[in-house]
């Protein structure tokens, strides 16, 4: 290969990684850097870089025009989560002032240091795996406790895998819950039956009776029963937030929900350019058909739908990107719960699909995660 190619390819690479900060995923494989390139822009960036050094060194004439060309536009779309950042963190902030006055925390809400080299777990953390879980109709089930290190009893943070209620694994959250736990809460990782073999409320009466064995082992476990918060990620936000609007055995005292679907209905009828996820598939599959068949159903299954006065403070975060859940709708959401007089923290990342989070380090995965050790430090 000339060294006039190697500065055209050199663009073009850095141009058809970067692209996926601004472009949505027609599939569902390319779902996979819509959701990671915006997170890790300071790396796109790099790459753009790198490109551009690569067409003034080696390209010549037209070769190194298109090189210049291809990389420009990379640089671009890398620098553009990154020029949104300071504007996101001024409005988080903000919203976490409004929602927790003087408990809102100025503290550091993202380091370039720990995106690019990351940050060693506790060691002191203690897990027990697969402790037993009894259903109400006989089934076992089985949970996670992730010790925080000292003597308890600890504040207590039960965490619900997402996965479009047909998968997910109680090991899918395995290093949020070491973090939790580093931070001095009991980290518990529930599970709960899969649609479509089962269908709701089976999901979410998993989680109550998850909820119940919790209550009757806290003391044996060294949980503080009066001290719980719930947390959960898209399909297991959904699930947290109805669990956390009931009435429970244990004291909820806060629930975190990440890009949760709470608008059945909407987002089943709200038309889409593309559907990756194939979310009209997955709520069929869940509520046992589209609304006009499952009218009851998606009402149950809706948080929106479960607003009411005197409910446990609620963060909510979600990326303006996102293809599967509609931020519109968590916006819908804040407003019924600040209608009804509750504390509702609801966060915006302009840069982010769904998942975001799973790049732990990333942009919004750091904001997110600082914002909400903030929320529980303030509400438990």
């Amino acid at each position: 290969m000339t060294r006039n190619a190697v500065a055209v390819v050199a663009g073009v690479f850095a141009l058809l990684l970067d692209v996926w900060t601004v472009a949505p995923a027609p599939n569902l494989p390319l779902l996979i850097p819509a959701v990671i390139v915006p997170e890790i822009a300071p790396w796109g960036a790099i790459v753009a870089l790198l490109a551009l050094a690569v067409s003034l060194r080696w390209g010549r004439g037209v070769a190194r025009l298109a090189g210049l060309a291809f990389g420009s536009a990379a640089l671009v779309c890398a620098l553009l989560p990154l020029a949104e950042l300071p504007g996101t963190i001024a409005a988080s902030d903000a919203a976490m002032r409004a929602a927790l006055g003087n408990a809102a925390d100025d503290g550091p809400r993202f380091d370039l240091h720990r995106f690019f080299f990351g940050r060693k777990l506790d060691p002191r953390v203690r897990v027990t795996h697969d402790l037993p879980v009894l259903t109400r109709d006989g089934t076992r089930l089985a949970l996670d406790l992730y010790r925080a290190p000292g003597a308890g009893p600890h504040p207590a943070v039960v965490v619900i895998y997402g996965g479009g209620w047909r998968g997910g694994l109680r090991s899918d959250t395995a290093s949020e819950d070491r973090r939790l736990a580093a931070l001095g809460y009991d980290a518990i990782a529930i599970e709960y039956r899969l649609a479509p073999q089962y269908r709701f409320p089976v999901e979410l009466d998993d989680v109550d009776d998850a909820l119940a064995t919790i209550a009757r082992n806290a003391r044996a476990w060294g949980v503080d029963p009066r001290r719980v918060a719930l947390l959960g990620r898209s399909a297991g936000g959904e699930l947290a937030l109805l669990a956390a609007y009931r009435r429970q055995p244990l004291t909820i005292r806060a629930v975190v929900a990440y890009y949760p679907p709470v608008d059945l209905r909407g987002g089943y009828l709200e038309p889409r350019l593309f559907d990756p996820g194939h979310i009209r598939m997955l709520v069929r599959d869940y509520l046992g058909g589209p609304p006009d068949a499952a009218p009851g159903a998606y009402r149950a299954a809706s948080p929106i739908d479960a607003v009411r006065a005197g409910l446990p403070p609620t963060f909510v975060v979600g990326g303006a990107r996102d293809q599967l859940v509609s931020l519109r709708f968590q916006r819908d959401f804040r407003d019924a719960l600040r209608a009804h007089g509750d504390t509702v923290v609801a966060l915006e990342f302009p840069w982010s699909n769904h998942a975001f989070d799973e790049i732990p380090y990333g942009l919004g995965g750091q904001l997110a995660r600082n914002y909400v050790a903030q929320f529980l430090t303030a509400t438990l």
